[in-house]
């Protein structure tokens, strides 16, 4: 019922996604940050930004809301696999140019806008953060 909800649901729909991460309430998906010593590879994503968009006399209920979702691995080739399978093949096979309805939020379109690889020195990880444009429907 909300656009986390939605984000998560769509992360743990995919099969390639989850071959990486596991399933269910096992699944290495994370909000905010890693817990302390985490299993890797792993997801963590939350929402930077929302921008309502407003009309004369009413609000039509579109939102456009920027999210950050991070793939930790402890290997390059992990982080970028596991980024890779959450873009996706750009057709909506993943989470990139999506449409449709998870934990019932219509989502209008997700667009990927920004990509980034680093290496953390203090865990010694690699983690790839993507920006996610979403458009959706409250």
């Amino acid at each position: 019922m909300t656009i986390d909800g939605a984000v998560l649901a769509q992360l743990r729909a995919v099969t390639a996604i989850t071959d990486l991460v596991g399933t269910g309430a096992n699944a290495r998906i994370y909000t905010e940050k890693l817990p302390a010593a985490p299993t890797l590879e792993a997801i963590v994503f939350k929402q930077i930004s929302a921008e309502r968009f407003h009309a004369f006399g009413s609000d039509p209920g579109s939102v456009r809301a920027r999210f950050q979702i991070d793939a930790w691995g402890n290997t390059w080739e992990e982080s970028r696999d596991l980024a890779d399978a959450i873009r996706g093949n750009g057709a909506g096979s993943a989470f990139s140019r999506f449409r449709g309805t998870q934990d019932s939020t219509v989502i209008d379109d997700i667009l990927l806008d920004n990509e980034l690889a680093t290496f953390e020195e203090s865990s010694e990880t690699y983690r790839t953060t993507q920006d996610y444009l979403i458009w959706y429907q409250e």
